[in-house]
């Protein structure tokens, strides 16, 4: 037992942790997360982080909040008051106070005395940020900011900026909550000099980062200064906090500002002025913040039975009836049995007709163009007649080669031994290039020769034309067997896609058993030829397995059993996904551990209302209960009935 201790329960937008102190932290529990849309898991969240310390020694409670639950008057906003208060009746809590938590950070964390502190505050949770200002122990300027990804420095630095904040920032920053190392190393590593556009420090900042612990000491400290006279500057607006009721009937706790009355540490007044230097109280009001609980009027004219009829008490404890709510943490599981599926027996099938079709850029790549045409002279050495079929090869001197398109008769040479003149013979021929391009366009009188005939020259008698060169694309084998592939998928997801649509709860679709029968392909163009797009409609028929209901029922039936580890649990409450693959069927969920109902409710009848959570703490995964009853207003003994039939056990998770 630790002398004067009290839980302190710093909630954020997304998390909440308790943590049980005294003048110092005495244990640290677990930061759990909640959600905002769900105001009920915030109790489950503190219920959590207590229950990982294995202490319940007080009943004395502090609040740390996010800064915007409180309002510009100092007051919780009715909604969230109305949540503290459903908590603090649950859990049985006496609330002395609340404060914002850059409010209690400013006033307990180090600084000089003579002069108050000027930082930036950065308190990180796990899907966002937020910022205060502290310029002279003031807050001057608040925001908040969202990241579901890595968090950026620059655009920190942007967001600084649109702050507007009339002088330099502060060249402090201090880092709190949950933040991971990296977003120290890069808030330290940044050149916060570099962009001229963005003036935010005049020199580099320095960056201080704090652990959980040192952060719920220097709440503990601010708490610490609130509930004890002498640490508080202002006393004359300290209110009286009255303890939440065990019970609905009288509900008055007036304020939930922190009072040295109803401190639970043990407190000396000593009136003197605090010290000229103190900073105390001069940038905020850290906790005289108040609000109230409502109260709940009690006509104490139902008190008149109670005079008149001794046995009045007991009554209820017969006739009410009560309905205990368990909320447990569900077990995962994961088995794997053998299986065959058989549709005559164990499951069902299904077959329906499906049809997709995909496109996809072609890749293959193809020359086409004419070949040069022109007109050559061909000249015959010999002093006889050639017939030269066409087809005949000429050559000029880079190499191009062209072709005869028609048969030549070449007359023989002649010679004139008078003039010592020899005049071969000559015949024109039309010729094209062997091969297509603009290059082939050769100019007039090029010479030729004629490998297969030296005996035979060539010349063109004016320009060859005509040639060109082009490139497009066509299909390739690659094209298709890549647009078939993408098909392929494509009936695949539109197969699951159709069998999701018909999913339910009631249902469980085995995904491996599908089966594709009957393709049908049909091509817009084939291999070679020009498509810069291939298209392809692809037909199938598609068959797959499932379980209904009633066959879902019977497999869970049939094996939790067979697996000690399923035995402890609750097969009426299992979440059950069933998955098939090669023989083998897994069974993947969760599940509410078992609980004897009748030897429970043998262990409830007639039992304090008080001490119903020393009994459940026995049950495996057990975090909270409620408890309704229908006479709650005659239940003076505060007791469970006598009669195990009166009492209605609900699991919940």
């Amino acid at each position: 037992m630790h002398d004067n201790a009290y839980w302190l329960i710093s909630i954020t937008s997304d998390t909440a942790q308790v943590s049980l102190v005294s003048n110092k932290i005495i244990s640290l529990g677990q930061e759990i997360e909640w959600s905002s849309d769900n105001p009920d898991s915030l109790l489950k969240a503190i219920d959590t982080s207590i229950s990982t310390q294995n202490n319940d020694e007080t009943s004395n409670c502090a609040f740390i909040v996010p800064p915007n639950w409180v309002g510009p008057d100092g007051s919780i906003s009715p909604q969230i008051l109305t949540n503290l208060k459903s908590i603090c009746q649950k859990l049985k809590f006496h609330p002395l106070g609340f404060v914002s938590y850059d409010d209690a950070f400013i006033e307990s964390y180090d600084h000089d005395d003579s002069f108050p502190g000027s930082y930036l505050l950065v308190y990180f949770s796990p899907k966002h940020y937020h910022l205060s200002l502290v310029y002279l122990g003031q807050i001057k300027k608040r925001f908040t900011a969202d990241f579901s990804a890595d968090f950026s420095v620059s655009k920190f630095e942007e967001q600084l900026s649109a702050l507007e904040f009339t002088s330099a920032l502060p060249p402090k920053i201090i880092v709190i909550g949950s933040y991971s190392p990296e977003i120290i190393d890069d808030l330290k590593n940044y050149n916060w000099l570099a962009r001229q556009d963005l003036e935010t420090f005049l020199h580099l900042p320095n960056v201080i980062s704090l652990d959980p612990s040192s952060l719920a000491q220097i709440f503990v400290d601010t708490v610490k200064k609130q509930i004890t006279p002498a640490a508080t500057s202002i006393t004359n607006n300290i209110i009286d906090v009255i303890p939440v009721s065990d019970t609905t009937e009288e509900i008055d706790a007036t304020s939930l500002g922190f009072t040295a009355e109803d401190s639970p540490v043990e407190v000396n007044p000593v009136l003197e002025e605090p010290p000229q230097n103190s900073n105390v109280g001069t940038h905020h009001d850290a906790f005289l913040h108040n609000f109230s609980f409502p109260k709940l009027k009690f006509n104490y004219i139902y008190l008149l039975p109670l005079v008149l009829l001794p046995f009045l008490p007991v009554l209820p404890l017969y006739f009410s009836r009560v309905d205990l709510t368990i909320y447990q943490n569900p077990t995962e599981f994961s088995e794997i049995f053998a299986f065959t599926p058989d549709p005559a027996s164990n499951v069902t099938t299904k077959t329906f007709d499906l049809s997709v079709g995909t496109s996809s850029s072609t890749t293959g790549k193809k020359e086409v163009g004419e070949k040069a045409k022109g007109e050559v002279i061909v000249f015959n050495k010999l002093d006889r007649s050639i017939t030269v079929n066409k087809g005949l090869v000429i050559t000029d001197t880079s190499g191009k080669e062209f072709e005869t398109t028609n048969n030549i008769l070449l007359p023989a040479s002649t010679s004139n031994l008078d003039t010592g003149i020899i005049t071969m013979g000559q015949v024109k021929a039309a010729v094209t290039a062997k091969i297509i391009g603009p290059e082939y366009n050769l100019s007039e009188n090029i010479a030729f020769t004629i490998k297969s005939d030296p005996n035979l020259l060539a010349k063109s008698t004016k320009a060859f034309t005509g040639g060109t060169r082009d490139q497009i694309a066509v299909v390739t084998q690659a094209d298709k067997t890549k647009v078939l592939e993408s098909a392929k998928e494509l009936l695949k997801q539109q197969a699951k896609n159709d069998i999701n649509s018909q999913k339910s709860t009631e249902n469980s679709i085995l995904d491996s058993t599908m089966v594709y029968e009957n393709q049908k392909t049909t091509f817009n163009r084939e291999v070679g030829e020009e498509a810069d797009v291939l298209s392809l409609q692809l037909s199938s028929k598609v068959s797959f397995l499932y379980f209904d209901l009633l066959q879902k029922q019977n497999i869970i039936s049939t094996f939790f059993p067979k697996r000690e580890s399923l035995t402890l649990l609750d097969k009426n409450s299992a979440k059950v996904t069933l998955n098939y693959n090669s023989g083998q069927l897994t069974l993947t969920g969760v599940a509410n551990p078992l609980i004897n109902i009748d030897q429970l409710k043998l262990k409830l009848v007639g039992k304090k209302e008080s001490d119903l959570k020393s009994i459940l703490n026995t049950l495996p995964k057990y975090y909270q209960h409620d408890l309704n009853n229908s006479l709650w207003f005659f239940n003076l003994l505060h007791r469970l009935p006598v009669k195990s039939n009166l009492i209605n056990i609900i699991i919940k998770n």
